[in-house]
């Protein structure tokens, strides 16, 4: 279990609700960092037994080479990837890679490590996390919602792109923040992420795409994402570099996204936690990726709970203990 290294401040908290993003320094302790760190490390070794598990590097450089056969070989989990394949080209959307990178390094994701993984669940539903959302989403509950772990090796080409949480996720509301946490030093050169500051204020649901290319997934509703990667200079965009014990909390409206990793040594792993306030309500979105680990279905309308979106913290219990 982490613990909170020093409180959250109400400049941290008045700067996550006006920018939409805030930067943490610190509060981590390096117990919680090693364990997170140790659990990453896991998911990338089990990656291929995992339904959402996915080397994204490979998928792109397959479809570049026209091999539908590894292709299809992959489609049997949390997506249809030849399908999504088939559907960029389509697009005429090319893929968002770093020209200058050779591809030596891979773009890993998987989704859902808290349901496989003891260590990862105990770091994402007790100690720090919980109580940082509950410092800044002025709610008198928390409700866990979900994580994923993405990692860029030294050398990858591979960019994301910029896109909006809100529309991956079955649920609407506002008091939603997602919690980017490296365990590795982060800069621009190896993939720190950029935010589009106050975009989560703009009042719009973008359509959600395929990560490695502007294409919206198949089926997805909303306005189309702007060209923020063709029109850097037009957009208010911010980034942080980072160290272990650091943590980034955007609100999940918020545009966001990053380039590869240029550096020839350093690796970029993270994971990324999502935690729900008390206006949040299940929201069904056809075209969201599947959460296989799920194991119940709510209502449209119904509020998160039960044990795929657990209360992890209270006003209440919080006070007491106090």
């Amino acid at each position: 279990m982490s613990r909170l290294a020093r409180p959250i401040t109400p400049d941290e908290v008045a700067a996550y609700r006006i920018n939409g993003v805030v930067l943490l320094r610190g509060v981590l302790d390096l117990a919680g960092v090693n364990t997170l760190r140790r659990c990453i490390d896991e998911a990338v070794a089990t990656l291929k037994q995992s339904p959402a598990g996915y080397d994204l590097s490979s998928l792109t450089q397959a479809a570049e080479r026209g091999d539908w056969e590894l292709l299809q070989q992959q489609s049997g989990g949390q997506h249809d990837v030849s399908g999504i394949i088939d559907y960029i080209k389509s697009s005429g959307k090319p893929f968002l890679v770093d020209a200058a990178e050779q591809g030596k390094g891979s773009f890993l994701l998987d989704t859902g490590i808290a349901a496989r993984l003891r260590d990862f669940k105990r770091f994402s539903v007790r100690g720090a996390l919980p109580e940082i959302a509950g410092a800044l989403l002025d709610s008198e509950k928390v409700n866990f919602f979900g994580d994923q772990i993405f990692v860029k090796e030294p050398q990858t080409r591979e960019r994301t792109a910029f896109h909006q949480d809100a529309t991956y996720f079955e649920m609407e509301g506002e008091q939603c923040c997602v919690m980017w946490v490296p365990v590795d030093p982060v800069t621009l050169d190896n993939g720190a992420m950029m935010y589009v500051r106050g975009s989560h204020r703009w009042g719009k649901l973008y359509q959600p795409n395929v990560f490695v290319a502007q294409t919206p997934l198949p089926g997805a509703q909303g306005e189309p994402m702007p060209d923020i990667e063709g029109h850097l200079g037009d957009y208010d965009l911010i980034h942080f570099d980072v160290e272990p014990g650091d943590m980034i909390v955007h609100h999940y409206k918020t545009l966001h996204g990053s380039g590869g990793n240029h550096s020839r040594y350093q690796v970029r792993r993270a994971a990324s936690l999502r935690y729900c306030g008390d206006d949040m309500r299940f929201q069904t979105r056809p075209w969201a990726p599947k959460q296989l680990h799920h194991t119940h279905q709510l209502q449209d309308g119904d509020p998160l709970g039960g044990p795929d979106f657990p209360v992890v913290w209270s006003r209440r219990h919080s006070q007491e203990a106090a």
